[in-house]
């Protein structure tokens, strides 16, 4: 098809080239959720590659008033919400949405207020946030504006706000982390907490705090000795580590303010030095640098010292020893996350979503949420004595 230079081809010449109807066109460059064969979506790209066609987002805004657009708003771009971002965007593409990702850094008011402005101005269809990347009035403006929400990793918000939010369950990996640590022969266990991330650290020392406090309970049962999970033992080897499990030292330090050498001199104080002992770390990056100053100190690790991290980084994988961590269910959160936002966006879901959505419950502020069991990744950091090479 021959076009003139001074003429920008129209979505009816790609039709005309494709041998389609315009609303095959706007399906395939729309990445609409309709019945399409890849032969017609495939004669569909290869006109639109030759015509040079490119489509006229604004008008396209005004006269559907959609903008398949999708905003994300993280804290930053690293580690865990990187690996989001990027997963989340595989997610929603399928549905022919664009995902503009925004960083908060660190709820910088400036930011928020541009943020705000650009989502707004650009008339985004939908907005995923996380619970630290705004604040509730901002987001609050938003939603006022009726931008459909859903919040991740938030935690307390007014259901006025955030009608649903898909959470990590921080507390029960956290409470996990004690009962593995103590399973592994610890006599003492310490959170590492970095309270420069209130709401995450919150439900890490929520799940500490129960993972201590239930450990103590099951110690000793009302049918006598039990262990863990209030099974009752025979064997008299195991004996002795109840006894220390009756008699838990544990505390929670914020090396965030102390930083690590503090932390480890008041771990060995409060801990008497008996060994092992065990420190669970709010991130990876926290056990890692607290793994290089045990070296440093000559602190044998898994032997003296024993580590759990959080987020499955791949550096803790790399470090030696391995640092035994949890992993993060980032392809099933975000995948939920979109089926939540897609649902209120009118988008017709399999009904594999549609079941995933009905495990969501209330909460106390009125909203409803679904909740993400993490999985601990047992590694060389937390083996028993004699086993790490």
């Amino acid at each position: 098809m021959n076009i003139g230079k001074n003429r920008k081809p129209t979505i009816g010449d790609v039709a005309r080239e494709a041998g389609v109807s315009m609303a095959t066109v706007s399906n395939v460059i729309n990445r609409r959720s309709v019945p399409l064969t890849a032969d017609t979506i495939s004669k569909v790209e290869q006109a639109v590659q030759r015509l040079g066609y490119r489509r006229n987002a604004m008008a396209a805004n005004l006269s559907s008033r959609k903008s398949n657009e999708l905003g994300l708003i993280i804290p930053n771009f690293g580690g865990y919400y990187g690996r989001f971002a990027e997963e989340l965007e595989h997610q929603v593409h399928g549905f022919g949405y664009h995902l503009s990702v925004f960083s908060s850094n660190g709820m910088n008011p400036d930011l928020e207020r541009r943020h705000m402005e650009l989502l707004l101005q650009r008339r985004a269809d939908g907005l995923i946030c996380h619970g630290l990347a705004m604040s509730v009035d901002t987001t609050r403006q938003i939603v006022g504006e009726g931008t459909p929400l859903v919040i991740f990793n938030g935690w307390g918000w007014p259901s006025d706000v955030a009608s649903i939010a898909v959470n990590l369950d921080f507390p029960g990996a956290s409470a996990e982390a004690v009962r593995y640590l103590l399973q592994q022969g610890c006599r003492s266990v310490f959170y590492a907490a970095d309270r420069l991330a209130p709401g995450a650290n919150a439900q890490r020392e929520q799940g500490f705090a129960e993972g201590v406090k239930r450990c103590e309970a099951r110690a000793v049962g009302a049918f006598g000795v039990s262990d863990y999970d209030g099974n009752q033992i025979e064997q008299a080897g195991q004996i002795d580590q109840i006894d220390q499990i009756e008699q838990i030292v544990s505390a929670i330090l914020d090396v965030g303010e102390l930083g690590v050498e503090l932390f480890l001199d008041q771990v060995l104080q409060l801990s008497d030095r008996r060994s092992p002992i065990g420190i669970y770390a709010y991130s990876d990056a926290w056990a890692l640098r607290l793994l290089s100053e045990c070296h440093a100190r000559g602190l044998r690790v898994p032997d003296e010292i024993k580590l759990i991290g959080m987020d499955n980084e791949l550096f803790s994988q790399a470090s030696y020893p391995a640092i035994t961590t949890f992993d993060m269910p980032v392809q099933r959160q975000t995948h939920l996350i979109a089926c939540c936002l897609l649902q209120q966006l009118g988008e017709e879901l399999a009904p594999e979503a549609l079941a995933l959505l009905s495990e969501a419950r209330s909460t106390a502020a009125g909203g409803r949420e679904i909740l993400l069991p993490l999985t601990l990744l047992p590694r060389r950091s937390t083996e028993l004595s004699g086993n790490a090479e």
